[in-house]
């Protein structure tokens, strides 16, 4: 049932493109012009091979999940620091133990390392190497994989990460009454990936059905499914083959013109009473070549080096890297890794941020972090909390290096609204809010904190006059310090 449904799925996409291809002009198909594959028959390892050989493709499909788990979230039950719950006590194990060998203890504290945090981030990055990606649950309930989790007190034994090219979806829930309608039932998992070459070698060829209980599925940018999502790599695939096209085409054309060739010509007035001996100019021209010989021995015949035709393909490589990035839309220095220092456009670190904010609440949180902990909880690896909360760091908090430049710009804007007389134009309250981003709030403390201060200054100075008038009596002088 399953395989014909498929087959029903791709006449009808099939149908589509070719109605598309017609109606988008007739005389001509570009992609196939141009050497691009039909989307719907680009499979899941062609997808992994593009990222295991193209660099760029490897970017695709790294930056955003790289960029993303460069920081951690803080998971919590209490919002009070000094309260450790069983549940926050328990998730702190569960990361300190999970990558351990039998019979070892994870000696190991501090607030990084968490191995829990490494799995989302591999799993980020595979996801999108094709349509989905799974994280299979070592739970010990005994159980075999292809059956139910059993059990509400287990622990997790291990972890690990896969590919789509690496699983198939062997069933699918056809209930329509089930919450789960539509989604994966059993999955076909090959433990070892045969592509590995030498490093596959002795191990032995597993492959395994696992029920989804066990599994985490993971599909990142989704769109009317709920577990099959575009590949990273799908909307810029045109861009990442003219791009292989261009690294090879370069590489090629610096071989074959760093090594001019060689004409060999006889002389025109000769006509064609002219005999060579084939054989023996071709030697020569291999020894030169291919050996240290460095010169011709020539009869009759001349030898002429013909110029080299290298154009620089950097012009045309930029072109298809800003059209990925546009697509993804990545800063340009973000993707090719020169975001440094002054180097970086503060306007689009602030997107960039933003952008990495946002799919950390909208995408990691509901996607990935609340699934894991659900199933954690479900299975008791975990105690059932109250609530949890996930708390993602902010990107766009300053350094300190940002906060004293702010300050110091502040502190001389202040000292010209002061100096240059522009309190008679805007009032304090209003030159805070509006000028300095202060908040309302803030602006009061700040006016009644300044009132404060230039009273007591007063006040001082009154005192200090008063005892110089005083001193000046006492000793018979009047207030100009005449007697």
């Amino acid at each position: 049932m399953a395989l014909r449904e498929m087959e029903m799925i791709t006449n009808v996409v099939t149908s589509r493109s070719m109605l598309l291809k017609q109606l988008m002009d007739p005389r001509r198909d570009i992609d196939h012009e141009c050497g691009y594959p039909d989307t719907s028959t680009v499979t899941a390892q062609e997808y992994q091979d593009l990222y295991d050989r193209h660099g760029v493709a490897t970017r695709v499909v790294e930056v955003l999940p790289l960029e993303m788990w460069k920081v951690q979230p803080d998971v919590y039950e209490d919002e009070d620091m000094d309260v450790s719950t069983p549940f926050e006590e328990a998730w702190e194990d569960l990361g300190r133990n999970l990558l351990v060998e039998e019979d070892e203890e994870n000696l190991y504290v501090g607030e990084g390392g968490n191995p829990i945090w490494e799995y989302f981030r591999r799993i980020d990055v595979l996801s999108g190497i094709g349509h989905f990606g799974v994280m299979l649950l070592g739970f010990g309930d005994g159980k075999p994989l292809s059956e139910p989790v059993q059990g509400t007190k287990n622990q997790l034994l291990f972890v690990r990460c896969f590919p789509e090219s690496l699983v198939d979806i062997s069933a699918w829930e056809n209930d329509q009454s089930s919450p789960r309608y539509g989604k994966p039932k059993q999955y076909l998992i090959r433990f070892h990936d045969l592509e590995a070459g030498q490093a596959s070698i002795g191990m032995p060829a597993s492959t395994m059905m696992v029920h989804w209980t066990r599994v985490i599925h993971v599909a990142n940018t989704l769109t009317s499914s709920e577990h099959l999502a575009v590949p990273e790599m799908q909307p810029v695939l045109n861009n990442l083959l003219d791009l292989k096209k261009l690294y090879g085409g370069s590489a090629e054309m610096y071989w074959r013109g760093a090594f001019p060739g060689i004409s060999i010509e006889t002389h025109p007035q000769l006509g064609s009473d002219v005999s060579i001996e084939t054989d023996d100019v071709k030697n020569a021209m291999e020894n030169y070549m291919h050996g240290l010989q460095r010169y011709f021995a020539l009869t009759g015949i001349t030898a002429k080096s013909l110029a080299p035709q290298v154009v620089d393909p950097s012009p045309q490589i930029r072109v298809q890297i800003e059209a990925i990035c546009i697509q993804k839309a990545i800063p340009l220095r973000v993707f090719i890794g020169s975001e440094r220092g002054e180097l970086a456009s503060s306007q689009d670190a602030g997107a960039w941020n933003d952008r990495l904010m946002a799919r950390m609440k909208n995408y990691a949180t509901p996607r990935l972090i609340c699934p894991f902990i659900a199933r954690m909880v479900k299975y008791g690896v975990l105690p059932r909390p109250e609530q949890f909360h996930v708390n993602w760091p902010d990107l766009n908090q300053m350094t300190d290096q940002e906060k004293s430049t702010v300050s110091l710009q502040k502190t001389e804007a202040m000292a010209k609204y002061v100096g240059g007389g522009v309190d008679q134009l805007i009032e304090p309250q209003n030159y805070l809010t509006k000028v300095l981003d202060f908040t309302d709030d803030e602006a009061e403390e700040i006016i009644e904190a300044t009132a404060g201060y230039v009273e007591e200054k007063e006040e001082e100075e009154a005192e200090q006059m008063e005892e110089q008038i005083a001193q000046m009596e006492a000793q018979g002088l009047d207030q100009f310090g005449k007697p």
